[in-house]
C-alpha cells in the first residue's frame, strides 16, 4: 500500500485554501454589494424628499410673492393718499 504523495496532498490543500479565500471574498463582496444597494436606496429616498421639499418651497415662495404683491398694491395707494393729506 502506498502512502499519500506530498505533491498530491499539497495541491489539494492549496485548492481548498484558494476556494476558502474566494468564498470569503465573495461573501465580503456580497455584503458590500448589499451595503451599496442599501445606501443607494437611501440616497433615492433622500432625493425624493428633496424634490418634495423643493416643490413645497417653490409653492411657498410663490404664495409669499402673491401675498406681498397684493398687500403692496393695497398699501401703496393708501400711503400716497396719506402723504398728499400731510402736504396739504
Amino acid at each position: 500500500m502506498q502512502g499519500i504523495e506530498p505533491k498530491f496532498h499539497n495541491s489539494l490543500a492549496e485548492r481548498i485554501e484558494a476556494y476558502r479565500s474566494l468564498t470569503q471574498a465573495m461573501e465580503e463582496h456580497e455584503a458590500q454589494s448589499f451595503d451599496v444597494a442599501s445606501k443607494f436606496s437611501e440616497l433615492l429616498e433622500l432625493y425624493e424628499e428633496y424634490l418634495d421639499n423643493r416643490k413645497k418651497l417653490e409653492k411657498s415662495i410663490k404664495e409669499y410673492r402673491q401675498f406681498h404683491d397684493g398687500l403692496r398694491k393695497v398699501i401703496t395707494p393708501k400711503l400716497r393718499e396719506l402723504r398728499r393729506k400731510l402736504k396739504s
